[in-house]
């Protein structure tokens, strides 16, 4: 990993720890569907601005419309539709665990289904990192253990795994199968394509005769436009530079952002817990995209 991706994976890491915190804010007011549809429509909007500035990338997504639907639906329209419905009971904090999950299911695709090699040092590495996630949001995991605790969230925690699961394949199949396609029309592609599935959405589960705040309306629009459309860019051009599996563990990373975040901006706490977490979290991550100071250096 060079000095380069490096930065990449860190900016990645706050802008998709935001996301979280978005969700929060637009998911109560517009409903699930209409916030993960129009999620994908304003993200599709500015993949469309990036053509009209980039002619030469049409010729990818026209080659690869097939591929580009896949990632679209894997990627995009499924796992925000599925994050969104957990958002409406689950807090940002357990959001961004559950999406932690993303590496450990990548490795498990990459390495079954595309014969990818992963060093022990990089299994080890995710395991750490899993554990480290787990001990940085313990108190959010088991505070609520009640009738209406723990136990009535399992479903919508269920519908966030599998949206962890529409990542992995999705990433996957992008470094596999869209190798010789620019990272604008990888991303330009599958979103405005599951744009296009999802309007239909957004049009029939829009909440009509609701007043919408400006707050639910710059939630739904910051997350389509930088944690989405321009995330997503930075995120194919990590996948086809460090792989799906590396690139997939900026997850473990996010909850120490959104932590940072909550201290910094809203003033929570930041207990003992929190900081151990974090460091093992870092320890993992380090190993899992198996990096070497020497070669940062050097790059």
């Amino acid at each position: 990993m060079s000095r380069r991706d490096l930065i990449i994976f860190l900016t990645l890491s706050f802008m998709w720890s935001i996301s979280f915190i978005f969700y929060r804010i637009g998911v109560p007011e517009l409903g699930s569907l209409a916030f993960a549809s129009l999620r994908v429509i304003f993200a599709g909007l500015v993949m469309v601005v990036f053509l009209l500035l980039s002619p030469k990338d049409r010729i990818g997504i026209r080659e690869k419309w097939k591929v580009l639907t896949i990632v679209g639906l894997f990627s995009a329209a499924i796992p925000f539709m599925l994050f969104s419905f957990s958002a409406r009971s689950v807090n940002a904090g357990v959001l961004a665990v559950l999406n932690a999950a993303v590496p450990m299911m990548s490795g498990f695709i990459a390495s079954t289904f595309f014969n990818e090699k992963l060093a022990k040092k990089q299994i080890l590495g995710l395991v750490i990192g899993v554990i480290g996630v787990v001990i940085l949001m313990s108190e959010n995991l088991f505070a609520e253990q009640g009738a209406n605790g723990l136990g009535s969230k399992l479903l919508p925690m269920g519908y966030a795994l599998l949206g962890a699961v529409g990542y992995a394949v999705g990433a996957n199949v992008t470094r596999n199968y869209l190798e010789d396609v620019s990272p604008v029309a990888i991303t330009a592609g599958s979103l405005i394509i599951a744009s296009l599935v999802m309007l239909p959405v957004a049009i029939y589960n829009f909440p009509y005769g609701q007043n919408i705040s400006l707050k639910a309306w710059g939630s739904v629009i910051c997350i389509g436009v930088f944690s989405t459309a321009i995330a997503l860019v930075f995120m194919n051009q990590l996948i086809k530079s460090i792989g799906p599996m590396r690139a997939t563990s900026i997850t473990l990373v996010i909850p120490i952002f959104a932590i940072v975040l909550g201290y910094f901006l809203l003033g929570e706490a930041l207990d003992i817990g929190a900081i151990i977490g974090s460091v093992v979290i870092l320890i993992g991550t380090y190993l899992s995209l198996n990096l070497s100071f020497n070669s940062l250096a050097k790059s």
